[in-house]
């Protein structure tokens, strides 16, 4: 089945909505899906496996670990980034007053593919932005580079054997980090890399996505659809309390 852009971000706002959360904003969340889907890359699948991860998440404030003038390192305690991530890149941003580059380290954190548009905005704003990540499901690392003033990131894939976390008391199965820096990022050799997705084949992919519309299957309309549902209920709920 298809649906509207339109239609994929109101279901999603309400589908958060719906899990009656303290921390995160519905209509960023729900941009950020959109965001992702519309240029091809599942972001309607990362969403619904973080629907499963948030429903049973507690509103627990973010652990800052280690924290330095170029440098910041939180625990998310395993939850989902959607929730956190916005608030942790203002936070960074902002040690960018007198420095050049910032990272911002995310430990024990699940949904990272899901950064995508919180970067595009950064970029927007004239920094550049390297992201990476392991991908346990398909054994590669993937790595986000925007450089400042750029409407879709370069997506690389790497093979395992080139991991670029080196401490060994990270956990690589649930680590994003992002580089946020004032000047241009340069690019890897495309030789090193297992595959390279360019921001070009990104926006022929949105630009085509927003002329047929947004292909989603009927099990995972349903599935958003009832986590939509839980506002009625709570809201039913409150007036017969009334």
């Amino acid at each position: 089945m298809n649906i509207s852009h339109n239609e994929l971000v109101v279901m999603c706002s309400k589908a958060f909505a719906g899990l009656h959360r303290y921390n995160g904003e519905a209509d960023i969340i729900a941009n950020m899906v959109a965001d992702l889907e519309m240029v091809g890359l599942h972001g309607i699948d990362h969403f619904i496996n973080a629907l499963a991860l948030l429903a049973h998440e507690q509103d627990y404030p973010v652990e800052i670990t280690t924290e330095t003038a170029q440098q910041v390192t939180v625990d998310l305690h395993g939850y989902s980034i959607l929730c956190h991530l916005p608030i942790l890149l203002d936070y960074t941003v902002e040690k960018l007053t007198f420095q050049s580059q910032v990272i911002l380290n995310i430990e024990q954190c699940h949904n990272r593919w899901l950064a995508f548009s919180e970067l595009i905005k950064l970029s927007n704003i004239g920094l550049s932005v390297r992201a990476y990540w392991f991908n346990p499901l398909a054994s590669h690392h993937v790595t986000y580079i925007l450089n400042a003033g750029q409407i879709l990131p370069e997506v690389y894939l790497y093979p395992t054997t080139l991991m670029p976390i080196k401490d060994t008391h990270i956990d690589p199965l649930h680590y994003l980090s992002i580089e946020i820096n004032k000047h241009r990022i340069s690019l890897p050799m495309p030789s090193i890399t297992l595959k390279h997705i360019a921001s070009t084949t990104l926006l022929t992919t949105k630009k085509n996505t927003w002329q047929r519309g947004i292909t989603i299957t009927p099990t995972a309309w349903k599935t958003i659809q009832q986590f939509a549902g839980a506002i009625l209920v709570e809201s039913n709920k409150q007036t017969y309390q009334l």
